[in-house]
């Protein structure tokens, strides 16, 4: 789905990967998976998890699987990985 690490994406690659998981969730869910096993199937949120805070992290996972785009929201989350990536 990606072909380099989160460290390495700019901002816009990293806005372009989180829509490009959303819309595998969704294509998988019209596949007729549930959720559950999406995540048991695969491992798309492992790099993010060892990335983010333990308090981010849940946020970015429903806002991946709930497919929200607002601008503020996706904004945030790419404020929470620029801070991660840069050590702060």
């Amino acid at each position: 789905m990606k072909n380099k690490p989160l460290i390495a994406m700019s901002r816009e690659e990293l806005k372009e990967h989180i829509f490009r998981l959303q819309e595998f969730i969704e294509n998988e869910q019209k596949a007729g998976k549930d959720v559950d096993t999406i995540l048991d199937e695969t491992d798309i949120f492992d790099e993010f998890e060892e990335v983010l805070p333990d308090d981010e992290f849940p946020i970015f996972v429903i806002t991946i699987l709930n497919g929200f785009q607002s601008d503020v929201l996706v904004n945030k989350l790419l404020d929470v990985i620029d801070e991660c990536k840069n050590g702060k």
